[in-house]
């Protein structure tokens, strides 16, 4: 028997929020938010709305879907919290998908689509892909990264193949400067999509222990810092996180 997997997708990493359900590849129902309000307001509303118009129960799902960063450390945290609390209460596969890879997915295919999210301060949080035939494939590892450190690592390839996406206006123009020969598709056009987001999940690995399921935050938060101030120690026994 053909089992047709139903997958519930969201994503408040960025400031734009996205909800969808997802069956066999195909969008039952989506909402997207680009509202000034805040996702942890939002996105359980839109979750049961995306459900009532899929015409589904939350237990009617077969998978959960989470973009687990890098990106807004609020909005992640609150995507993998609710994320991580309807797998363990409904006892469904939870994935989790880097939302720089999410990103990736809006790029052109055969191209070198180079995902980002402004760091400040020229940096960026960053990683590179190839998508090619519906796949979504890493090829430099997300990182928190300088522009001039990433450039020295895209050196290697040709310029006119490499699209870097989600560029905010500041990077798109050191983009411009030490890359004019790449395409570059700036933030308001490369809105992360929850439809890829379940399509990427459907073939993805769930994560084997829900409960230590954490953001991928890629670079310490300032709470973090002053954690490790007072004498803590990312000694790979606990995390911040993990304690916290």
């Amino acid at each position: 028997m053909l089992f047709i997997m139903k997958i519930l997708a969201f994503d408040t990493s960025n400031k734009p929020l996205t909800v969808a359900v997802v069956e066999d590849g195909k969008c039952l129902a989506r909402m997207d938010s680009s509202e000034l309000k805040t996702h942890s307001v939002s996105l359980l509303p839109d979750i049961q709305e995306s459900l009532e118009t899929a015409g589904l129960s939350v237990n009617d799902i077969d998978r959960i879907a989470v973009a687990d960063g890098p990106g807004s450390y609020t909005g992640v945290r609150i995507a993998v919290t609710v994320a991580k609390t309807l797998a363990f209460t409904l006892d469904k596969p939870l994935v989790g998908i880097s939302s720089l890879r999410l990103l990736a997915a809006d790029g052109t295919d055969d191209k070198l689509v180079v995902a980002l999210e402004d760091a400040r301060n020229d940096n960026a949080f960053a990683g590179a892909y190839i998508k090619k035939s519906g796949e979504v494939v890493n090829v430099i590892e997300d990182q928190h990264i300088s522009m001039s450190r990433l450039f020295e690592k895209l050196s290697n390839y040709p310029a006119e193949q490499i699209q870097f996406v989600n560029a905010s206006e500041h990077l798109a123009e050191l983009i411009n400067e030490a890359m004019p020969k790449a395409s570059v598709v700036l933030t308001k056009d490369s809105l992360p999509d929850a439809v890829k987001l379940a399509q990427i999940a459907e073939n993805a690995e769930p994560v084997k222990d829900i409960n230590a399921f954490v953001p991928t935050y890629l670079r310490l938060t300032q709470a973090e810092h002053d954690w490790i101030e007072k004498g803590h120690k990312e000694d790979g026994n606990i995390s911040y996180v993990e304690e916290i």
